[in-house]
């Protein structure tokens, strides 16, 4: 049982690893993206929106299945013992990684102009794409790196990547950026410069990678001399089938995701057309939008790092049948992303006009991020019930209930757009209506297949306490805001937010030891638990 509960532990804490580092590297992304938005204004900004979806969905279809399939496939067979297998996973997955990623960057370079006239977008984007085009082979190669360290559990290479990633990113994206604009007088070079923070920061993630496999090669050693004395049990063929067959639906499952931002650049203009809003109103709309989406995404990242990290886990308990640990797994995943996801959705709600001004001085992004914010909410859950799902092997069910929710976001946002009174927000609408469908599709379908019972009581407990820190917060806020400036009101209310919320949410039972003892800063937690604890029973 001890052994059980230290493996559970050991699993959420490689999770919670990734989700911080995930959350670090949004913020650093958020901060590179304010002064870029204020050195070349709306007319770069849809530049560098428009070409990063483009590179976003290509990089989707390159790098997000495979990984999976490795950390999936090294943590199977490190649990069947079959060191060899494992240690031959990241040599083919390599390989393939290296043909998908290459073909990316292969369209990306040679196909510029061509995306530029299919697109209709300024020959300014021109350079931009060429920035950004060798980014998506470096990162599959990063990728095969981070999915193999991951099956492993070992969450802390792909962590520091991601953050020295967002680092050099913001440097140079912003060092050239400048260049461009203030000494060459040149937004389109400007928008490149900032694009190339892409380019530069995955190879100085690939770097940090690389350095760090010689000295897991001497921490995993075991592994690999058995790997390299014991009888070859699988061939090279057999791995390649499984690795295609759990990569296949998994990319096409996150493409899918994808590909509703570039549907979105596809046809917002149109649709908004019929509502009587000009090309230029529309244009900026989707800026102001564009601006709402990327603060949506720092929560959003729990999730996503979330079920990459317990993939492994989830796949160990799953492949040994051990029913009662896979439960156990699956319901601190799912505790772990209400108690940080559920706040972050209300408090992102509640502050969304002040985080606008703050951030985004004369957007309109606040106006969309109030019920943006907790669309974000049902995607973090749906993409935790995916993740699980892919993790207990059912990797076409989640593939088919998004094919059914493409069909729903397609027409909803095709026919919300139109009309005059919900004009843009018809995209938000109907990522409401998509999500909370695939949210339920996807938990019914993982009780179906895992039997697993969520604790409703913990989720009544995040709930209210969520309510009760909104209210808080609300209330603190529009006082601080008649005295103070909005930057210090805001940090006040963030703050006052996190301290209310744990109260409540230890009085409410929602916070336990056992999930305490699964989080990063375990000690100071546990410090502020037992104070309340104490003064409770006082």
């Amino acid at each position: 049982m001890d052994t059980e509960k230290r493996a559970t532990g050991s699993f959420i804490k490689g999770a919670s690893i990734l989700a911080a580092a995930g959350i670090l590297s949004r913020v650093l992304g958020l901060f590179f993206k304010i002064p870029l938005y204020r050195m070349y204004g709306s007319y770069g900004n849809g530049i560098f929106y428009n070409v990063t979806n483009i590179y976003n969905f290509l990089l989707m279809i390159s790098t997000v299945g495979i990984p999976v399939a490795i950390s999936k496939m090294v943590s199977e067979n490190l649990a069947l013992k079959d060191y060899r297998a494992a240690k031959d996973t990241l040599s083919i997955s390599l390989k393939a990684l290296i043909v998908v990623g290459g073909l990316s960057t292969a369209l990306l370079l040679f196909g510029a102009q061509a995306i530029i006239n299919l697109t209709g977008w300024p020959q300014d984007s021109f350079w931009s794409i060429i920035a950004i085009a060798p980014a998506p082979l470096i990162v599959s190669i990063c990728c095969a790196y981070r999915g193999y360290y991951q099956g492993f559990q070992l969450m802390n290479p792909t962590a520091i990547s991601q953050i020295v990633e967002q680092i050099v990113r913001v440097i140079i994206g912003l060092a050239i950026c400048a260049y461009g604009i203030y000494i060459l007088n040149n937004v389109g070079i400007g928008v490149a410069g900032s694009v190339f923070g892409a380019t530069a920061g995955a190879i100085a993630s690939l770097v940090v990678l690389l350095m760090v496999y010689p000295l897991f090669k001497r921490k995993e050693r075991r592994v690999y001399h058995l790997a390299a004395t014991e009888p070859q049990k699988k061939s090279t063929k057999m791995l390649l089938k499984r690795l295609v067959y759990i990569a296949v639906p998994v990319t096409l499952t996150s493409s899918i995701v994808s590909l509703f931002s570039v549907i979105d650049s596809l046809m917002y203009v149109s649709r908004l057309a019929v509502a009587g809003i000009s090309t230029d109103m529309a244009t900026t709309m989707i800026g102001d939008f564009g601006n709402a989406e990327m603060l949506v995404n720092i929560p959003l990242v729990i999730s996503g790092n979330l079920a990459v990290a317990f993939m492994p886990a989830i796949s160990e308990s799953y492949a040994l049948h051990e029913q009662k640990e896979l439960n156990e797994k699956i319901n601190l995943s799912v505790q772990v992303i209400l108690l940080v996801g559920l706040p972050l959705t209300v408090g992102l709600s509640i502050l969304s006009y002040g985080v606008s001004a703050l951030l985004f001085p004369g957007s309109a992004c606040g106006y969309y991020l109030v019920v943006y914010s907790y669309v974000t909410f049902f995607m973090m859950m749906a993409n935790i019930f995916q993740g699980i799902l892919q993790g207990i092997d059912k990797f076409f069910v989640p593939l088919a209930t998004l094919l059914v929710g493409t069909v729903i976001r397609i027409v909803s946002a095709w026919i919300l757009l139109a009309i005059p009174s919900i004009n843009i927000y018809g995209i938000i609408w109907a990522g409401m209506i998509t999500f909370v469908f695939l949210t339920v599709s996807n938990y019914y379908f993982l009780k179906k297949y895992s039997r697993f019972k969520l604790n409703w009581k913990k989720v009544i407990s995040f709930i209210f306490s969520s309510v009760v820190m909104g209210f808080g917060v609300q209330a603190l806020y529009q006082l601080c805001d008649i005295i103070l400036p909005n930057s210090i009101s805001l940090v006040l209310s963030v703050l006052f937010g996190i301290v209310l919320y744990f109260i409540v949410v230890v009085l409410t039972k929602g916070l336990t030891m056992e999930i305490i003892e699964t989080l990063p800063g375990r000690r100071y937690i546990e410090m502020g638990y037992k104070k309340i604890e104490s003064l409770v029973k006082e």
